[in-house]
């Protein structure tokens, strides 16, 4: 009976293991969560101008979102502006682009074209006073460490005074977006030296 219990939860550990990395040895997982919570952080991003027939607006972002789904990472959010006549709200979908610098070591993203429109009516016709871009307030790109060994060479004492040297050598790395995080990935090979 007992090994049937164990032969169970082997089967089940090994179920629970995702198929699309199985074979690589070290990955890193940033959360959509851990992403969303540095931007509530950052908090308001704010500007101002003045567009068409010199009408100055205010903008302010209220809520800003990064959200990860299979394939893709999407940039998202709210916008309150105000002109000395009206206050409206704008929602803005942007990109996030995300990419890992493997000689450095680092797992990038930025924010990219996030733009949104403002225009109001004036005698009943819309007049759009500017676009603007909050991909240039997002600077500079968020950064997280990668999955790369920080050693390539380890010495192992394996007893009687003798010592074993083993390189470590990253191999094969993959990027994927998934349903509420990023993974990235590499395969580690080892050989004596």
């Amino acid at each position: 009976m007992r090994k049937l219990v164990v032969a169970f939860l082997i089967v089940a550990a090994i179920s629970l293991i995702p198929r699309s990395v199985t074979g690589q040895s070290v990955s890193v997982i940033i959360t959509e969560k851990t992403v969303n919570d540095f931007l509530a952080v950052v908090g308001p991003v704010k500007g101002k101008g003045t567009g068409a027939q010199k009408i100055k607006y205010d903008w302010t972002v209220t809520e800003s979102r990064v959200d990860f789904e299979p394939g893709t990472a999407g940039f998202n959010a709210k916008v309150k502006i105000k002109t000395k006549i009206i206050t409206f709200d704008e929602k803005v979908t942007g990109r996030l682009t995300v990419d890992y610098d493997a000689s450095a070591n680092k797992i990038r993203m930025q924010v990219v074209e996030a733009r949104f429109s403002i225009v109001v009516r004036i005698l009943g016709k819309k007049v759009k006073l500017a676009t603007v871009d909050i991909s240039k307030y997002y600077q500079p790109r968020f950064e997280f460490n990668g999955p790369e060994p920080i050693q390539d060479e380890v010495e192992v004492d394996v007893g009687g005074g003798t010592k074993r040297r083993v390189r470590v050598t990253a191999g094969s790395r993959q990027i994927m977006t998934e349903k509420d995080q990023l993974r990235v990935s590499v395969n580690l090979t080892y050989n004596a030296l």
